[in-house]
């Protein structure tokens, strides 16, 4: 799923004519990878789409016991709306012990439920999770965010791909890092804390 629109972009360009659109298709999706790749921090490919809302099945992942012996976890997805399936084991040789969804709390994206097992067992989990099915759903800031980085591709572009763009207003190139200040303090409520 794209986090822009063409539109979006060429609104941002203040462009109208068609010409360029599939070059903006592109960027579009250049720029909503980044924003993945940055956001997770992980370069995995189930990380691609994070932000999309989806059913995820049998997602394994390492969970943790604290002393209270609470299985935390915290699922790929960065908000989980329903667990339908949930099991765990402490080693890849014993069988999968299943717990029921009922008894499953889930606070945004991380799920804690109580577990006999220790330490940091392996866990399974099927549930919905994500932001939204569509650019018209995702937050107003998400979608800025993606329409910056995309529209920033194509003055790149334009510009021979190096991280210098051109100001018309003041006949002078400046130099950039590559990903703009305010994307980076429009992504930071959505940033990934917990390793992938």
């Amino acid at each position: 799923m794209d986090y822009t629109t063409i539109a979006n972009v060429k609104a941002a360009l203040k462009i109208e004519a068609a010409g360029d659109d599939a070059l903006l298709s592109s960027l579009v999706t250049r720029a909503s990878r980044a924003l993945d790749r940055l956001i997770t921090q992980s370069d995995q490919p189930d990380a691609v789409n994070y932000l999309e809302a989806a059913t995820v099945t049998d997602e394994r992942l390492t969970g943790l016991v604290d002393a209270n012996t609470i299985l935390h976890c915290w699922p790929h997805k960065p908000l989980v709306t329903a667990v339908s399936a949930f099991s765990y084991r402490a080693t890849p040789l014993e069988s999968w012990v299943a717990v029921s969804p009922d008894y499953i709390e889930i606070d945004g994206q991380h799920l804690m439920v109580y577990a006999s097992a220790t330490g940091k067992p392996f866990v399974k989990v099927t549930y919905a999770g994500g932001l939204a099915a569509s650019v018209a759903n995702l937050p107003a800031d998400l979608v800025e965010a993606a329409t910056v980085m995309a529209a920033r591709f194509y003055r790149e572009d334009e510009g021979g791909l190096t991280d210098a763009i051109g100001v018309a207003e003041l006949g002078a190139l400046v130099y950039t890092k590559a990903f703009p200040v305010r994307v980076l303090e429009m992504l930071r409520p959505y940033m990934r804390v917990i390793p992938w």
